[in-house]
């Protein structure tokens, strides 16, 4: 079984995506809607997740997501390790080379 990692994730209010249309060369990713919706692009094709519902991105497919709305969402972010890392890696403001960040974690921006 493979290992991975579940986050909850309180997303504010956004204008557009929330990340930058991206890919994940080795890990899945998948979102699990708590509260309000979410649309999560997956190659082309925008899906809306409402409370329960779940979508799985799969490692190689181009993707991002946004809040639909002024509420926000609170979603469950089920990944590979790698995948968690680039976030906290992202997020982290460390490092001024994120194209490095990205290929280090075996991704790239789409």
């Amino acid at each position: 079984m493979a290992d991975f990692v579940i986050r909850e994730w309180r997303l504010d209010p956004f204008p557009g995506d929330q990340a930058p249309l991206h890919v994940h060369h080795r890990g899945d990713e998948a979102f699990y809607v708590l509260d309000g919706l979410l649309d999560v692009q997956d190659g082309t094709t925008r899906h809306r997740l409402e409370p329960g519902s779940l979508h799985v991105v799969t490692a190689g497919s181009p993707h991002t997501f946004a809040t639909v709305g002024d509420t926000g969402a609170r979603i469950l972010v089920i990944m590979s390790p790698e995948v968690d890392a680039l976030v906290a890696a992202l997020h982290s403001g460390e490092s001024s080379d994120l194209a490095s960040v990205w290929e280090q974690h075996h991704s790239s921006l789409a």
